[in-house]
Parts: structure tokens; sequence; C-alpha cells
């Protein structure tokens, strides 16, 4: 029963094309499924720009220290 529920609010009116047709999707919640479909591939992207960060960030620290002696 909740899927149909579901199904129900996904379509609606569409005055232009003088039809019934479906919610269009907007980039974010494409974006969101790409996510969710692809676990492995965004958990490698997420460690790897954190672990980049955290490079720049020492790096930096690790020239002022030289600047300081």
């Amino acid at each position: 029963m909740e899927y149909a529920k579901d199904e129900v609010f996904q379509i609606r009116y569409n005055t232009k094309l003088n039809k019934i047709g479906e919610i269009p999707e907007n980039w974010t919640s494409k974006m969101w499924e790409k996510i969710k479909a692809h676990k492995l591939f965004t958990t490698t992207i997420a460690v790897l720009s954190v672990f980049t960060m955290i490079n720049i960030v020492m790096i930096w620290s690790f020239m002022k220290i030289l600047q300081n002696i």
C-alpha cells in the first residue's frame, strides 16, 4: 500500500504537453542515486580527497616550521 501511495505522488498533470507525466528529476537526486549505487568508488574518492587535504596542510605546516628556523 505504501508503494502505491509513493507512486501516485510521483505523477502530475503536465500542462505543456496536455497529458499526465512524471515529475522530472533534478540533478541532485540523480547524483544521490549514483552515489548510493557506487559506494566503493564514492568512498575511495572521499578518502583520497581527505588525505590530499591533510597532506597539503602538513606540507604547509612544515614549510612554516622551516621558515622559523
